[in-house]
């Protein structure tokens, strides 16, 4: 009995396995054909240009923004004291005074400000939100910050750089994605071709068995 069950534990391990090495191998030939000008993205949402290829697309992506928080009224009440009279044996006073003191306004922190789809095209990214449009040419690109499910991309012909949200089980697809891009940008379509190929050609010498 004991052998039956190891026998079936290795079985659910080998196709647990093959799920993950599978998906591995469909994504490096996605890539592969994205690279070759073979592997096709359909989209209605993006007018490409001429000579323009997308890449990738992601929806729900969320168009970082910084928020200004709640504020608040901040200072000290001075003033005097004046007795009135009395009600049921307790004395009462009335207070004359004003209330000194100047407005704070709140913290701004980040925060998603629309939600919409980004475009991972050979030459740009592009954001299409409800209420914002968002667009990096690479020619004009100064850098890229990878986060935790997000990216920050610096142009020069904006003063504050664009974050864009998609969340961290996508990191990978969207980095592998924008490397891609750049690298077709930047004429090295070939190189990239051949670095996929090698790779694809060394995960299938580690197909589970």
């Amino acid at each position: 009995m004991f052998e039956k069950f190891k026998e079936h534990a290795h079985e659910a391990q080998v196709a647990k396995d093959m799920a993950v090495w599978n998906d591995q191998v469909a994504e490096l030939q996605s890539l592969l054909a994205l690279a070759e000008g073979t592997g096709t993205v359909e989209s209605a949402a993006l007018m490409l240009k001429a000579s323009e290829r997308l890449l990738g697309q992601v929806s729900q992506v969320g168009l970082v923004g910084q928020v200004r928080g709640p504020g608040h009224y901040q200072g000290a009440s001075q003033g005097i004291s004046i007795p009135i009279g009395s009600m049921g044996g307790r004395s009462v006073r009335y207070r004359v005074g004003a209330t000194r003191g100047h407005y704070v306004q709140g913290q701004l922190t980040p925060a998603a400000i629309d939600h919409g789809t980004m475009s991972i095209t050979s030459e740009r990214i592009v954001f299409q939100g409800a209420a914002h449009t968002a667009e990096a040419a690479y020619a004009k690109l100064i850098g890229i910050e990878h986060g935790t499910g997000e990216i920050t991309i610096s142009v020069s012909n904006r003063q504050h750089p664009t974050v864009l949200a998609f969340g961290a089980a996508l990191d990978d697809w969207v980095a592998d994605r924008l490397n891609l891009a750049l690298a077709i940008f930047n004429g090295h379509a070939d190189q990239a071709r051949a670095q996929l190929q090698s790779q694809l050609d060394e995960l299938a010498k580690s197909r589970p068995a």
